[in-house]
């Protein structure tokens, strides 16, 4: 793991950002730090916005991990019923919604579209959803 993961994911990385990032792991590895309950805004985060999504009719991509379902996390991929990725992220910008279609990240999806939870303040939430809601009004 070591050498396959952590090695390839900063082999270009400052000195400086390594140490930093062994020192993040020694402090949660000997307990003084809880980096779960730091990352946990984000699973909470996405929970909320994944159903605003849903609510508005967008459907859920990549949503098993084999046969179990995907964590919550840093982002989640959507579609959107009648339109390719592309369509969407050119439509949601007009809403004053940015995003990323998956066409452009390798995926095998076309329709759909990746949403970056880090990226959505907690207090953009409810504009999130008002604006999510008249996207939906307005298509269909």
């Amino acid at each position: 793991m070591i050498y396959g993961a952590l090695f390839s994911l900063s082999a270009g990385t400052s000195h400086s950002a390594q140490l930093g990032i062994a020192a993040i792991l020694k402090a949660a590895s000997d307990g003084k730090y809880n980096l779960v309950k730091e990352i946990r805004a984000y699973e909470n985060k996405a929970k909320a916005i994944k159903k605003i999504f849903v609510d508005n009719g967008f459907k859920i991509l990549y949503d098993k991990d084999l046969d179990e379902p995907i964590a919550d996390g840093f982002y989640f991929t959507v579609l959107y019923p009648g339109f390719t990725g592309n369509e969407l992220v050119e439509k949601l910008f007009y809403y004053g919604i940015s995003t990323v279609s998956l066409d452009n990240t390798g995926s095998e999806y076309k329709e759909g579209i990746r949403i970056c939870v880090s990226q959505i303040k907690a207090d953009q939430i409810p504009v999130l959803e008002q604006r999510l809601k008249a996207f939906k009004n307005n298509s269909t």
